[in-house]
């Protein structure tokens, strides 16, 4: 049996995604008794959490810091010499000068005594950290995202205020641009759909609570120039389409030649070949990611709707 769909793309876009999918339900754990600093042994209190890392140089350096701090004879040279074969790969690892292959991550892993799930992270954060595309770079976040309360598992449950209203994703990546506009009154005078002072500024106290943005001598800055969504969904994801639509109708009734692009096909459809429609969406999306990694120029700030309307049961 043939379903009709309406398949609408309105393009413009960048950085930020949202899937409408349901989000998986989570058992929250529960520590009675003792408080869990009591649990750790004194030998460990301090040693930096890999969990909470982001990125695997700066682990590294602290984990450096706080074995030199617990004892004086401890030699930065003879530590990556005995773990490493050479007294200054580590050095060159921390300072960027050099990855991590799949070989020296095995002698991390003994050098810094890493459990099996320790490990299973440290290997997956190396990975994303060195990743060259967006789509790869997204891919290995979920993973990460998956292990419970780690820094991006923080992350990804956090979206939920980065989403909740469209425009915190448009100053954000405004604030990506090279602009010299600094205050939320400027910033406001700038976008489109018109936002007042006091939504921008809302805008960037979300943002600078979700470590997002930073106070910069210009005004404001990213601390990261891409995000990844999680696969994000529920209610949330839902309520955040529907401002996206409502965006969608109101600029339509203003003015239709606002959209740079849009393109509207009606059509009689298949499960299957709606199903493969789907996974070009996809697709088109790592492709779009691999043009804007590209882009050296950027001076706009747009939105990318991907939609497909159901006109039959």
């Amino acid at each position: 049996m043939e379903k009709t769909f309406t398949l609408a793309f309105p393009l413009a876009g960048r950085r930020s995604q949202i899937e409408a999918d349901n989000p998986p339900h989570r058992q929250e754990p529960v520590f009675p008794g003792r408080p869990l600093n009591s649990l750790i042994p004194k030998a460990e209190i301090g040693k930096p959490d890999i969990f909470q890392s982001m990125e695997y140089r700066s682990f590294l350096n602290e984990y450096v810091a706080w074995r030199q701090q617990g004892n004086a004879s401890f030699s930065k040279r003879a530590f990556s010499q005995k773990y490493f074969g050479s007294t200054g790969i580590l050095y060159a690892v921390i300072q960027g000068q050099r990855d991590l292959g799949p070989k020296l991550r095995v002698r991390c892993a003994a050098a810094l005594s890493l459990g099996d799930k320790e490990n299973e992270y440290f290997d997956l954060l190396v990975q994303h950290n060195q990743a060259k595309k967006d789509l790869e770079r997204d891919f290995l976040f979920e993973k990460l995202s998956r292990f419970l309360h780690s820094k991006p598992w923080v992350v990804r449950e956090n979206q939920h205020k980065y989403y909740a209203k469209w425009h915190y994703a448009v100053v954000f990546s405004y604030l990506g641009l090279d602009k010299k506009k600094s205050t939320p009154r400027e910033i406001a005078a700038e976008l489109y759909p018109p936002l007042s002072e006091a939504q921008v500024q809302e805008a960037i106290d979300i943002l600078m609570e979700l470590e997002l943005v930073r106070k910069s001598d210009r005004g404001y800055a990213l601390t990261r120039n891409h995000l990844v969504s999680g696969g994000f969904g529920g209610e949330v994801a839902l309520e955040y389409n529907r401002q996206i639509q409502a965006l969608t109708n109101d600029l339509a009734r203003d003015d239709i030649t606002k959209f740079k692009a849009f393109s509207t096909q009606v059509t009689t459809v298949s499960n299957e070949s709606l199903k493969t429609i789907r996974k070009k969406f996809s697709v088109f999306q790592a492709e779009i990611q691999d043009v804007l990694a590209k882009d050296k120029g950027t001076d706009k700030v747009c939105t990318v709707v991907f939609q497909i309307i159901p006109n039959t049961l």
